[in-house]
């Protein structure tokens, strides 16, 4: 009997929760709407108390149950509207559902709960009457628990769940007549927590035990369960038969059943990330009325989901830099009246998805971040040295406030102050696995970003080599992979100060050898004999390499001294074999990136990841291990750990990192419009290109895999039929070479597949000659250039695709003028190129849409400021003469009468670095040229908004 009753009991509180779980939301949403009340919603929350009240009488948990009918009562006046709830009145019932939240929590002590401080508010409340508020209590509750998600539909189950039948409702007893307060209402502290990274004083909270699955998702497992029976069997039969011919189908077909089975064991653990952000509008809303602040929560991405164990250890990293930006963010009024802005601040907390990862952005509008006084604060306290603060990069600055004990609160607060938190922040963070990244500008605002995995059980890994052992590299930390030919180390990688750097892009990236980090033997891969070797070299860089001190008043080597073994080489050194590459692992850690020395790159794979023995759990650059296909255990490395074990810092503030960078940006500048093509044949006599962003995939095939359907030309092609087509469908140029071999180049196009028939030799190249877009144009050649002598014809595929397969375009949004108003959004187009401008022009009269051209940013300036009344959007080139597109956004963003416009930026090859500083300066959205769908798409969305 005992048993039973635990299972009901269970079975309360997890209903209890689930009711609670939006209550919050719910509550500030009638405060917001005052007389105004939505009903349902009010109904709602009514329903909710009463539930819990009947499930408390049930249960005999009369302390419950009273403060629950406490709240029922004015929940019924507020339905019934005799009661017009305000912000005290919501405080009061706010107070109460965390009390019963907590009690709910530690059920088996709730009826020894003293809930007087609740009752009196209340019962003051229902009857109209002003008491003497109550003392606050002496400790915080603890932050509610992530709430159950509320029940769908009635095809959902409860794992482990009870039900619990709930008595008749009790009527609420109507009142003679509305009430109105002539006192004020007693004060009832705000729920403000001191800080919600310590522990609470309270009891624990308990994760959540269970969890709702759709019914449609276990179906679909035991779908996947029954299929892989049936393959278990034809495995069996082939071992028993010795089929080798079918053993090999039998395996592919386990290995698609493992993927999706594995897929869709994760969904059942999956969460909507809506469950931890539902409570953080009760949190700015407390914490700026306590701190005398008018602020806004916009929240976007409920939706979002991320895996149970990420939904629960997120909550308090959350919870903290929500607080940081309230109480550092968001200036005071008064001082963002006088800076200019609005004196309401706005938080805005977003989730999405981004390259197999959720992305969290808190951003706000406040004062931003000061990297000097950020260094000169950790200098002061001892963290760091003068010499140090001296090399760092401005980013490097920012991400000082991850040290632990860093402070900038002048006084400590219950708020702030303590020098505790953001170093919790980031070190709960990096045992998720996630990564936290922080742009900010003075008096503009700051936007931290994190991206988080899916999940934490299996994850996608980049496999590599060293001194004869495997290990494994979270794709989370992995940027790019760098092979350096023998032939050019000396060029790219030298020495600055004492750290040994690779140029990449404009950037000097520290390396490290992983085996010296590792403490395990130097080695090679040589290639030509492929076998492992023993690596002597001390120094990664050619000694004939550039050596540059940090400064160039350091006292350092001079440019004889750094020539001096020069000459002294064995020809059979191995800097000039194959087997002297370097095999770079580019990785991120929070505040910078660096490049791994490993011996050989391998295949990435997904991975179980396996917790270390205790042995092994203090060796700090390691985050755990896993399990190959061959039975051998591999480490997953800790690229954080492993930076700090080698006391490896940036040289982004040096002298020499300056001016790689301003070189990098006069290439940049002297190659402007640099185009990353895909060369191509079509015939034997002609050369054509395509961007090499818009091809999806390059195909080899065989003349007689095409079929001719419909008198269309098609493949088989992943399950599906692919369309093809080649350049003399449309264009008056030779036809498809006769050639048994051809190539299919694949793109996505009204998110259909599409090929085009070409043969070879192919080859991906930069170019920045000047397109000429008047010669050779005809339908579906938009333009020529020379590229290595040869004249190349660039093909238009969106035309070509358009005029052959019109139905595809049958619901392209075009803007359809308002007859009421007769209003047409115009487009103000920033372009210096002639070709670029009267391309992208040409998209936007297609769509329906006016256009104003200005040759550069200081014509387009001008242009916006005669027509603001008419422009709806600009779109602007980067690089332009007399004022640049970052230039351009800047002064438009600057003026309070243009800097709610929409800016679209057009690039050719946009680096990380650039996105970043647009979106810095105030660019909405980045848009490779000549890439039509996506372009139109994003004007598209945004002119919506407008209209």
């Amino acid at each position: 009997m005992q048993i039973e009753d635990d299972e009901i009991l269970q079975g309360f509180i997890e209903e209890s929760l689930e009711h609670l779980a939006d209550i919050e939301t719910d509550l500030l949403a009638i405060e917001k709407a005052g007389a105004n009340i939505d009903e349902n919603l009010v109904n709602k929350v009514f329903r909710a108390a009463h539930s819990i009240k009947g499930g408390a009488g049930f249960m005999g948990l009369t302390v419950i149950q009273e403060l629950s009918h406490a709240m029922e009562n004015i929940l019924g006046m507020i339905r019934s509207r005799k009661l017009v709830p305000n912000p005290e009145i919501v405080n009061v019932l706010l107070q109460g559902s965390d009390k019963l939240e907590y009690m709910i929590n530690n059920i088996q002590t709730s009826n020894e709960e003293d809930i007087t401080e609740h009752l009196i508010p209340l019962n003051a409340i229902a009857e109209g009457n002003s008491v003497q508020a109550a003392p606050p209590p002496t400790q915080s509750a603890p932050e509610p628990v992530a709430a159950a998600e509320p029940v769908a539909q009635e095809a959902t189950i409860i794992v482990q769940d009870i039900s619990v039948q709930q008595p008749p409702p009790t009527p609420v007893t109507p009142q003679p007549e509305p009430i109105s307060f002539s006192a004020p209402l007693p004060s009832i502290p705000l729920s403000v927590t001191p800080s919600s990274m310590e522990a609470p004083t309270g009891s624990p909270i308990k994760a959540d035990t269970s969890l709702r699955v759709h019914v449609s998702l276990l179906d679909s497992l035991m779908t996947l369960a029954g299929e892989l029976v049936l393959s278990r069997n034809q495995l069996l039969q082939t071992i028993s038969t010795n089929d080798l011919r079918n053993a090999e189908a039998v395996g592919q077909r386990i290995d698609l059943i493992t993927s999706e089975l594995q897929e869709a064991i994760m969904l059942t653990r999956m969460q909507p990330i809506g469950n931890v952000f539902s409570k953080f509008p009760r949190v700015v809303r407390d914490l700026s009325k306590q701190l005398n602040k008018t602020i806004d929560l916009t929240i976007v991405g409920n939706e979002v989901e991320l895996d149970k164990t990420i939904i629960e250890s997120i909550n308090d990293p959350l919870t903290h830099l929500i607080r940081n930006s309230v109480d550092h963010g968001v200036e005071m009024p008064s001082d963002r009246k006088r800076a200019g802005k609005a004196e309401k601040g706005l938080i805005i907390l977003k989730a999405y998805h981004e390259a197999g990862q959720v992305v969290i952005q808190i951003s706000d509008d406040g004062k931003g971040l000061d990297g000097e006084a950020l260094a000169a604060s950790a200098i002061s306290k001892g963290l760091i040295t003068v010499e140090q603060a001296q090399i760092m990069s401005d980013k490097e600055r920012i991400n000082l406030i991850f040290l632990p004990g860093f402070s900038m609160a002048k006084k400590v607060t219950d708020v702030s102050g303590r020098g505790v938190g953001m170093d919790v922040v980031k070190t709960n963070l990096d045992k998720l696995g996630g990564q936290v990244e922080i742009v900010s500008e003075v008096g503009k605002g700051t936007t931290i970003s994190i991206k988080l995995p899916l999940t934490l059980a299996i994850i996608p890994c980049q496999i590599i080599t060293t001194s004869g052992e495997r290990y494994a590299i979270p794709q989370v930390n992995l940027e790019e992979l760098l092979r350096i030919p023998a032939n050019q180390v000396k060029k790219r990688v030298e020495k600055v100060g004492n750290a040994e750097v690779v140029r990449l892009r404009g950037n000097l990236l520290p390396l490290i050898r992983l085996s010296d980090v590792i403490e395990a033997d130097r080695s090679y891969w040589d290639p030509t004999e492929d076998v492992q070797k023993s690596d002597r070299r001390d120094s990664i860089a050619d000694r004939r390499g550039k050596h540059s001190p940090l400064f160039k008043n350091a006292d350092n080597i001079t440019e004889e001294e750094q020539n001096l073994e020069s000459d002294n080489r064995a020809t059979s050194d191995r800097r000039y074999s194959t087997a002297s590459a370097l095999n770079i692992v580019v990785v991120s850690t929070n505040s910078m990136k660096y490049g791994l020395i490993v011996d050989r790159l391998q295949d990435s794979e997904e991975i179980v990841i396996k917790p270390l023995g205790r042995h092994l759990q203090q060796c700090k650059g390691y985050a755990g291990a896993t399990i190959m296909g061959d039975g051998r255990i591999a480490l997953i490395l800790d690229v954080t750990n492993l930076a700090r074990k080698a006391h490896l810092t940036s040289i982004d503030g040096t002298d020499r990192a300056n001016e790689v960078a301003l070189a990098a940006e006069e290439l940049i500048r002297t190659q402007k419009d640099r185009q990353a093509l895909l060369i191509f044949r079509s015939s034997e006599h002609e050369q054509f290109a395509v961007p090499l962003n818009q091809v999806e995939r390059i195909e080899k095939i065989k003349r007689s895999e095409i079929e001719n359907m419909g008198g269309k030309r098609v493949m088989q092609y992943r399950g599906g039929s692919l369309a093809l087509f080649s350049v003399d469908d449309i264009s008056t140029v030779h036809p498809l070479a006769d050639h048994d071999d051809l190539l299919v180049i694949v793109f996505n196009i009204c998110s259909k597949p599409i090929g085009l028939l070409a043969i070879g030799p192919i080859d991906a190249v930069e170019i920045s000659s000047e397109i000429d877009g008047l010669t050779l144009k005809q339908p579906g050649i938009m333009g020529s250039i020379i590229i290595d002598g040869h004249t190349t014809m660039l093909i238009d595929v969106f035309e070509i695709v358009q005029t052959l397969f019109p139905d595809w375009f049958a619901e392209k949004p075009v803007f359809e003028i308002d007859k009421v108003t007769g209003i047409t959004p115009t487009i103000l187009i920033a372009e210096d190129s002639n070709f670029f401008r009267n391309q992208v022009k040409g998209y936007m009269t297609e769509s329906g849409y006016n256009v104003l051209e200005g040759a550069d940013g200081a014509i387009a300036w001008d242009l916006l400021q005669k027509h603001a009344d008419e422009i709806s959007m600009v779109v602007t080139d980067i690089e332009m003469p007399n004022m640049n597109g970052f230039e351009l956004t800047e002064t438009i963003r600057k003026n309070p009468a243009y800097n709610k416009i929409p800016i679209i930026a057009l690039t050719t090859l946009a680096a990380d670095e650039d996105i970043a500083k647009g979106k810095a300066v105030g660019i909405d959205e980045y848009h490779i040229k000549l890439d039509k769908e996506k372009l139109m798409t994003c004007v598209h969305d945004y002119i919506k908004r407008l209209y």
